[in-house]
């Protein structure tokens, strides 16, 4: 525990890397030169024995040897630099929490360089790991990161026995433990396995070894295509000074057009060098092609050839770029809680517990379409779908306001300058001139106004004939006599004897109770 304390105190005070003369005197190797299968199976069974030196100097190698490679990596690095970011707290937050959220947010938004700084952390894409020395800074009881220190890959370790903790490398055995503040560390998984195997690299060795073979076989018969073959004849007895001034003079001869030999020596062409690289740049295509799936999970992004690409599949490379991009950006905001976020919370506000510090994310969030999502979001409210205003909100990406103070686009009232149709200009039916059909705002043709209103007008005409017509029946059953309804019934029913006559009475009478009762609950309402 006394070590941990002290090595808190000294990442405060100042760095690891500073306390360790070896890495001053190391020096950056270059594997790539004279690499071979062999070589290559050597040097990554190194690694997974903890020695990650050889590797990480392969793998820088390639970015910088490799343009392809260089250019899609270039891409996965700088993908998450263009996404918005925020601090969010503790679910059920106190005001204290939100206030305390709002602060990390403000001091990670003052880190200078902090594109450069996700960059760097982006290194672990392909080296499966990536760290960044961190120098404090202290403002009155604050502690805050002034720069972060990428430091190469080589100089990390992993213990034999620990295959999946990282360690500074010192030249000892087991190396040295990280301090705690001392350092950001992102550790990305490419695929599943221990740091060594977990970079994206790895699965590139084998292809860039693949087409460095195809390049230097290419550059070879360049140098020699369109040359003649030069044969030199030395005669018998020629000494070894001799037989070197007829090499020279054979190797020269083609570039230079011109050169003395020895008498009695000769040299003689044949046929120039002929032949295609076609084979060469296939095995060049398959791997460019190879690395592309490897990094950016398709080939349309960087090498449509307008033959046999589509649009649609340009689309499906794109959307699957999106999905790696986005696997990247979750990958990187946990390290970032993990290294950066913790260490501000541990140093500034020691008495909150892990599971209530707030979390740094990025804003993942797909946006629709403004004018699309507007039509059929408002076509949704109109049939009655209760619609959120956040959620509406957040698939637009149009922030809330925050307070009453934020000003707000309001929707504008337009004075038509059409004037309202007047009826009485009307010849079809200029009578109808009512107030109803002077406020019709729809564009409504007048002709068809006009019909609508006069239908109108029929069906309430109708509709208070019927009603008086039958309460003066209903009346008359009420207070008649019950032969004088029978005598009514008949004439309606001539057919019907005296016990159907009857029952419909009885019928009737109930019908008539029902239909009072409700105009009396109808006036009530």
């Amino acid at each position: 525990m006394a070590k941990k304390d002290k090595s808190q105190k000294q990442a405060l005070e100042t760095t690891q890397t500073a306390d360790v003369a070896w890495l001053t005197n190391q020096w950056q190797e270059h594997p790539v030169i004279g690499l071979t299968p062999a070589r290559l199976h050597q040097l990554l069974i190194g690694a997974e024995q903890g020695n990650l030196q050889a590797q990480a100097d392969l793998f820088a190698d390639m970015e910088e040897r490799d343009g392809h490679i260089f250019s899609e990596m270039d891409k996965r690095k700088k993908s998450v630099n263009s996404l918005d970011w925020g601090i969010n707290p503790p679910k059920n937050a106190s005001d204290q929490e939100k206030k305390i959220a709002e602060e990390v947010k403000e001091w990670i938004d003052e880190i200078q360089d902090f594109e450069m700084f996700l960059f760097d952390a982006m290194d672990a894409v392909g080296h499966g790991y990536s760290c960044q020395e961190i120098k404090w800074q202290r403002y009155g009881s604050l502690w805050l990161p002034t720069s972060f220190q990428h430091q190469l890959a080589r100089n990390f370790m992993t213990p034999v026995s620990q295959p999946n903790e990282l360690r500074l490398n010192t030249g000892l055995l087991d190396g040295a433990e990280l301090w705690d503040f001392g350092w950001f560390v992102h550790y990305h998984k490419a695929k599943s396995g221990y740091i060594s195997r977990s970079g994206l690299h790895r699965v590139l060795t084998w292809p860039f070894l693949f087409k460095n073979y195809g390049v230097r076989d290419v550059m070879e018969f360049l140098e020699i295509y369109g040359l003649p073959i030069r044969i030199g004849q030395y005669p018998e007895g020629a000494t070894n000074d001799e037989k070197m001034t007829l090499l020279r003079a054979v190797m020269s001869i083609g570039r230079n057009a011109g050169g003395i030999i020895p008498k009695g020596m000769s040299i003689e062409f044949e046929n120039a060098a002929n032949g295609d690289t076609d084979n060469h740049m296939a095995v060049i295509k398959w791997c460019e092609q190879t690395q592309s799936k490897i990094i950016v999970g398709g080939t349309l992004l960087s090498q449509a050839d307008g033959k046999t690409s589509t649009n649609a599949q340009s689309k499906t490379h794109e959307n699957q770029f999106e999905v790696i991009a986005k696997s990247d950006a979750k990958q990187l905001a946990r390290s970032i809680n993990d290294s950066l976020v913790t260490h501000l919370m541990r140093l500034n506000y020691p008495d909150i517990s892990s599971d209530r510090y707030p979390k740094f994310y990025f804003d993942l969030t797909e946006t629709e379409d403004l004018k699309a999502f507007s039509e059929s979001i408002s076509a949704l409210v109109d049939n009655g779908m209760k619609i959120p205003l956040r959620w509406a909100h957040e698939r637009t990406g149009i922030p809330l306001p925050t307070d009453d103070q934020d000003e707000i686009l309001q929707k504008q009232v337009v004075q038509s300058s059409q004037t309202i149709p007047h009826l009485a200009a009307n010849t079809f039916s200029p009578q109808l001139l009512t107030q109803k059909l002077a406020a019709n705002n729809r564009n409504i043709p007048l002709e068809d106004q006009a019909i609508q209103l006069l239908l109108n007008e029929q069906i309430e005409s109708s509709q208070a004939i019927s009603e008086q017509w039958m309460s003066g029946l209903i009346n008359k059953i009420q207070t008649g006599k019950e032969e004088d309804v029978l005598l009514l019934l008949s004439e309606l029913n001539p057919n019907d004897d005296e016990p159907a006559l009857q029952e419909k009475l009885t019928q009737l009478i109930f019908a008539c109770e029902v239909f009072g009762r409700l105009s009396i609950e109808a006036e009530v309402e």
